[in-house]
């Protein structure tokens, strides 16, 4: 027995020693299976946009109205002196502009005048389908020498919005031009401001850019029907309430669209062309 008290005493002294160990070893074990807390990222709420509305949606609310494409212009010049003159953004090439028009007329486009749009919307005369508005912006002299040659070989009418104050400028047209230009009664001269102020000003501002254009178009017998296009096609109430005011019939954004509405008869929608086949625009 004396024998075997100390061997028993080493086993158990042998077990505290694995336990413990064991128990240290223990604690610096990973655990067999890691749950991670994330907490989700707020998702962004999504944004629906509009959709255009219909044909028959516009003609409800805003009708009665009419499907009449209006292109717009700038310069029609070469590309060389698109260049020189640093007007390339807004140029057309006079060859593409010319290509352009035979692609309407091969296509069966004509055009109507501003006056077959206020007889459509005033007295609900209709406008025959295939019809288009040409219409050119800033009265630059390029329009007298590239622009009117082209439209009178395809017989085609056209607006001009003119600036007035600017008429007679360097690289504008003059007046004595624009009376020469007139006896055709292919062109309406119509209201562009007097100095191509934008109209987002201050009432007095926009009072004296519109009537002093005003004055000047009528002096020479100029802007009938009366038509009003917005500089940089930014429109605006007071805008809105002084062309009334002073008798006009319609006014022109640069909004993109071809349905044009009576309702909206101040805030009509036009196609910019630049220098790609009018296919690409739908035509």
């Amino acid at each position: 027995m004396k024998i075997l008290l100390p061997v028993i005493l080493t086993l158990i002294g042998i077990v505290v020693i694995i336990n413990t160990f064991a128990t240290l070893i223990g604690k610096f074990q990973a655990p067999s299976k890691i749950t991670k807390h994330f907490s989700p990222s707020p998702r962004p709420t999504p944004t629906s946009t509009p959709r255009p509305l219909t044909f028959a949606e516009m003609n409800a609310l805003y009708g009665p109205c009419v499907f009449l494409p209006t292109l717009f212009y700038h310069h029609i010049q070469s590309p060389e002196a698109a260049k020189q003159n640093k007007q390339t953004a807004l140029t057309i090439d006079t060859d593409f502009f010319r290509n352009q028009m035979k692609y309407l007329k091969e296509k069966g486009y004509h055009t109507v005048s501003m006056n077959d749009l206020t007889s459509f919307f005033d007295n609900g005369i209709p406008i025959s389908s295939g019809s288009i508005l040409l219409t050119f912006d800033d009265a630059y002299a390029d329009f007298a020498s590239d622009a009117v040659p082209i439209l009178r070989e395809f017989g085609f009418k056209a607006t001009l919005f003119v600036p007035t104050g600017l008429v007679n400028n360097p690289g504008y047209l003059t007046w004595d031009t624009i009376s020469s230009l007139m006896p055709g009664g292919d062109i309406l001269f119509a209201n562009h401001t007097w100095s191509h102020h934008n109209l987002l000003a201050a009432e007095n501002v926009i009072e004296k850019e519109i009537s002093t254009a005003d004055t000047q178009l009528a002096e020479k017998g100029l802007n009938s029907p009366k038509v009003f296009a917005y500089p940089y096609g930014l429109s605006s109430a007071p805008a809105e309430t002084f062309l009334t005011k002073l008798g006009y019939k319609l006014a022109f954004t640069t909004v993109p669209g071809s349905t044009l509405c009576k309702k909206l008869r101040f805030d009509l929608p036009r196609v910019r062309i630049g220098n790609a086949d009018l296919s690409a625009y739908g035509f």
